[in-house]
């Protein structure tokens, strides 16, 4: 129930629910009080943020300042025993290949995990992520790609049950005492992994993955410049990890 309610709160305050509940807020105090001005100013906020927030510029400067404080790795043979690799989303569509199941953040994730066990094929892959109600696991459809990869069934090990990443920290910590580990999750989603895994007296080497800004070396296109909703669902992923560090901390107080 916690869970649930973690979720909902965490999903209305993304910010597009945020922007709609204050236009919401304005159009409220237009129509129906004499507060006009407030009113005026809710709307013209919303409207900015929202512009701003849809657009390349911002969008890209907030992700790349959760994205970059871990390097990637590029020489990937580094004789790890344990490749740990987050859960991300998917849906078990009998109708689709395993690869049309997972999400693109779990197939972005999923590569770097497979590059560092092809480097290191002596390693024990660990997927991760439970059901929440679908027919199979996340942790089970990484399970399949991963075999279907040609990643032997005993080098796998599946746990099905984690809700979040902080039940993946705890629980993958007691696997990787004593064992060179390497944790694969979305770049902008690492460091607050990372804490998570120190809180439980482990450190696994970082493999971020999934970047979703990057540094570009020649001209930028104008039409870049068009505001858009993957700019805002940018964003919005980087916005997620400040709310999760935020509650960390919160319940590092409590």
């Amino acid at each position: 129930m916690l869970f649930i309610l973690k979720k909902w709160i965490a999903g209305l305050l993304m910010p597009l629910p945020l922007l709609l509940l204050l236009f919401a807020i304005g159009l409220i105090l237009l129509f129906f009080t004499q507060k006009q001005k407030v009113a005026k100013t809710f709307l013209l906020l919303s409207f900015v943020l929202l512009l701003a927030l849809s657009s390349m510029p911002v969008s890209e400067r907030i992700v790349h300042s959760v994205e970059r404080k871990h390097l990637p790795i590029m020489q990937p043979a580094q004789h790890y025993d344990v490749i740990l690799l987050l859960g991300s989303g998917g849906i078990a569509d009998p109708s689709l290949p395993v690869t049309g199941q997972l999400s693109a953040t779990a197939l972005s994730r999923f590569v770097e995990a497979l590059r560092l066990y092809y480097a290191n094929p002596n390693a024990i892959l660990v997927v991760s992520g439970a059901a929440f109600g679908d027919l199979k696991s996340h942790a089970q459809l990484m399970e399949e790609l991963a075999l279907a990869m040609n990643v032997p069934a005993n080098k796998i090990v599946r746990l099905d049950n984690t809700l979040d990443t902080d039940d993946e920290a705890r629980i993958m910590s007691g696997m990787i005492r004593g064992k060179r580990s390497v944790l694969v999750t979305s770049a902008s989603h690492m460091d607050r992994a990372l804490q998570l895994f120190y809180k439980y007296g482990t450190g696994p080497e970082a493999a971020p993955a999934h970047f979703l800004a990057k540094n570009r070396t020649g001209e930028t296109p104008l039409h870049y410049y068009i505001p858009s909703s993957y700019y805002l669902y940018k964003t919005q992923v980087a916005w997620h990890e400040y709310l999760g560090r935020l509650q960390n901390k919160i319940k590092a107080l409590l």
